[in-house]
C-alpha cells in the first residue's frame, strides 16, 4: 500500500483556483490528481479582470506575457452621475512592474493555465466527480465517479475543494456558507457595441433609472451589468437584447448601440464566507470558501492567491519537508483578505447600485466623496489592484530585532508578513535582471544586504549563507546583495549567488543601506527579517516554522 507521502493530492475543480495550484505544485513536484466534472473549460465566465497583483503571480508562473498579448490592459475608471464625470482614476505613474488592470475573459486565462500544467507534465481528469468522503486519521478517502460511469476510491493525505460557489467539497464536509444574498436582480451580458469608446478605460453610469457599468473585453467586444426591475425578465429567464438595449438607453448619456451576445444572464450577488477554510486533511479554496460582487473584480484574483499562498505550503508538509503546522497559516493569512474582500466589494456596490434610491443630499456628499487627493488615490490603486495585502499577523511571519531602533533604519523598510517589492537593474554573473526575477521560482529566497559600508557584517552574510547552502539547498537560495561600488572580489569565494544592485534601488526600497536580510517565501512574501545576518535566530525560525529537520 501506499505511504501518505506517495498518495496523491487530491483536487477537486479544475477553474483558475485549482489550475493555479497544480502549477504550483507541479513545479515543486508534488504528487496530486485534479478532477472536474465538466468535459472541459467552459467558453463564457463572468470573471474578466486580473489585477496587478496577480500578474506578478503569472509572471514567477511563466504566463504572463502569453496572457497580456491576448488581454486588454486598463489604465483608468470613469465613473458618471446623471451623465457628468464625478470621479476619474488613473494608473499613470503608478508604481508597479503592472501599472494597469488587465481584462481577459476567465475560461481564456484557464486555458493558460490549463496549457502551463501540460507544460509541466500534469493534466486534468475530466467528467469525474466527487460523491463522497470519508475522512481518516492520515487522509480522507474519496469516492469519485468517472467519466464511463464507473466508480473509483482514491485515498489522499490532503483533499483541496476548488470547486466554485456550490462546492461540493464543502457541503460533503457539512461546512456552513453564512452570509446573504443581496435582494437585486442584476444583468450581465458580453456583447459587440459599434460606437468607437476608450479601450483602456472601464466606466460606471449612475442615473435615477439605476446603474451600468461597462467594461471593454479582448477582440473588441464589452461587458455589461447592470441592476434590473423584477418584472424585466418575469419567468427567470435572461432579458431580450431589445431589453438589454433600452436599459442602456435610459442609464448610458451617450449613444451605445449593441448587438451580437455572446451571452446574457441574469444573477444575484451572494456575500458568503465559510467560518473555517481548513477541516481536519481537507481545505477549501476560492469561490468554495468566498463569493461576492463582481464590482472590482476580486473573486477570481482572491482564489488564485489562494491557492498560490496554498501551493507551496502544501507540497513542503506532503513531501515531508515541512511540519503540518505550516499548513495552520493558510486560514490565518487568507480568511483576513476574504473578510476585507466582502467588506469592501459590499460597500462598493451598494454606493453605486442605490444611487438611484437615495435623497439629494446623499447624493451630493457622494459627489464630494469621489474627488481624492493623490496620496488617496494612490492608496486606492494599490488596494483595487491587491497590491496592499500584509501577512504580518501571520504566526509564519517573524522580525527579529537586535534592539528597538537598530541602525536607525527607515520606516519604510519592508517588515515581515509584507509583499516583497520589485527594484533594479541588478546584475548577476553579468547577467541584467529586477528583484522579482531573481526570487522567481519555487524555493525561498535569502536576500543578505551588507550595506553600503559592510560594518563588520561580511563574515556574518557568508556564514549565514554558507549554513543555507550547506544544509537547506533544497529549500533556500542564498543572494548576497551589494551596492554598486561594493568590493565584489572580497565575496568571490561566498556560497550564494553574488547581486550587484547596479543604481542602488534595490537598497533603497529595501531599507537596507545599512543591511538587513530577509527571507521571501515562494509567495513573494517576508518570512523572516532580521537587522543583520543571524545564524542562531535564522535556525530558531527555520526549526519553529518551516523545517523537520
Amino acid at each position: 500500500m501506499a505511504t501518505r507521502e506517495e498518495q496523491p493530492i487530491l483536487i477537486v475543480g479544475a477553474g483558475v483556483t485549482g489550475l493555479t495550484l497544480g502549477c504550483v505544485l507541479a513545479r515543486h513536484g508534488a504528487r496530486f490528481r485534479m478532477i472536474d466534472k465538466l468535459p472541459g473549460i467552459r467558453p463564457f465566465a463572468r470573471a474578466i479582470g486580473l489585477h496587478s497583483r496577480t500578474l506578478e503571480i503569472f509572471q514567477d508562473l511563466g504566463i504572463v506575457e502569453a496572457l497580456l498579448d491576448k488581454a486588454v490592459k486598463l489604465k483608468g475608471f470613469r465613473q458618471f452621475a446623471e451623465g457628468k464625470c464625478i470621479q476619474h482614476l488613473r494608473y499613470d505613474d503608478f508604481d508597479a512592474p503592472y501599472p494597469f488592470h488587465a481584462v481577459l475573459e476567465q475560461w481564456k486565462t484557464e486555458s493558460l493555465l490549463e496549457e502551463k500544467l501540460a507544460e509541466l507534465g500534469r493534466s486534468v481528469e475530466r467528467e469525474a466527480e466527487l460523491i463522497a468522503v470519508e475522512e481518516r486519521l492520515d487522509g480522507v478517502r474519496a469516492t469519485l465517479r468517472l467519466a464511463d460511469g464507473s466508480t473509483d476510491i482514491a485515498d489522499t493525505p490532503w483533499l483541496i475543494g476548488c470547486d466554485g460557489a456550490h462546492s461540493t467539497v464543502r457541503h460533503l464536509m457539512r461546512d456552513r456558507f453564512p452570509g446573504q444574498t443581496d435582494l437585486r436582480q442584476y444583468v450581465i451580458a458580453d456583447v459587440v457595441v459599434d460606437q468607437p469608446y476608450p479601450r483602456d478605460e472601464a466606466h460606471t453610469y449612475l442615473s435615477d433609472d439605476g446603474a451600468l457599468v461597462r467594461a471593454p473585453l479582448p477582440e473588441g467586444r464589452m461587458l455589461v451589468f447592470g441592476d434590473v426591475k423584477e418584472s424585466s425578465a418575469g419567468d427567470g429567464a435572461p432579458p431580450a437584447l431589445e431589453e438589454l438595449q433600452a436599459l442602456i438607453d435610459a442609464r448610458c448619456p451617450e449613444p451605445m448601440e449593441i448587438r451580437d451576445p455572446r451571452w446574457l444572464s441574469l444573477f444575484r450577488v451572494n456575500y458568503r464566507l465559510t467560518p473555517h477554510y481548513r477541516h481536519g486533511r481537507t481545505f477549501l479554496a476560492g469561490d468554495a470558501a468566498h463569493i461576492h460582487s463582481l464590482i472590482g473584480g476580486h473573486g477570481m484574483n482572491t482564489g488564485i492567491q489562494d491557492a498560490y499562498n496554498l501551493g507551496w505550503k502544501l507540497a513542503l508538509v506532503s513531501q515531508g519537508g515541512a511540519p503540518e503546522s505550516l499548513l495552520g497559516s493558510y486560514e490565518k493569512e487568507r480568511r483576513d483578505v476574504a473578510t476585507d474582500v466582502l467588506a469592501m466589494t459590499q460597500t462598493a456596490t451598494e454606493q453605486i447600485f442605490s444611487y438611484s434610491t437615495v435623497p439629494p443630499e446623499e447624493r451630493a456628499r457622494r459627489y464630494a466623496d469621489a474627488h481624492v487627493p493623490e496620496a488617496e488615490r494612490v492608496r486606492t490603486i494599490r488596494k483595487r489592484e491587491e497590491l496592499d495585502l500584509d501577512y504580518r499577523k501571520s504566526p509564519i511571519c517573524v522580525e527579529h530585532r537586535h534592539s528597538p531602533d537598530a541602525d536607525g533604519q527607515p520606516d519604510s523598510r519592508l517588515h515581515a508578513g509584507a509583499e516583497a517589492v520589485d527594484a533594479g537593474p541588478l546584475e548577476v554573473d553579468g547577467r541584467r535582471l529586477t528583484a522579482f526575477e531573481l526570487i522567481a521560482g519555487p524555493q525561498h529566497t535569502l536576500l543578505l544586504f551588507v550595506g553600503a559600508e559592510g560594518r563588520g557584517r561580511r563574515a556574518n552574510a557568508i556564514g549565514l549563507a554558507g549554513e543555507v547552502t550547506r544544509v537547506y539547498s533544497d529549500l533556500i537560495r542564498a543572494c548576497i546583495v551589494l551596492p554598486a561600488d561594493a568590493d565584489a572580489a572580497a565575496f568571490a569565494d561566498a556560497p550564494a549567488t553574488i547581486v550587484r544592485d547596479v543604481e542602488g534601488r534595490m537598497h533603497e526600497r529595501y531599507g537596507a543601506r545599512a543591511g538587513r536580510c530577509y527571507l521571501i517565501r515562494p509567495d513573494g512574501y517576508v518570512g523572516w527579517c532580521s537587522e543583520r545576518p543571524s545564524l542562531i535566530a535564522f535556525r530558531d525560525y527555520l526549526a519553529k516554522v518551516l523545517v523537520c529537520r
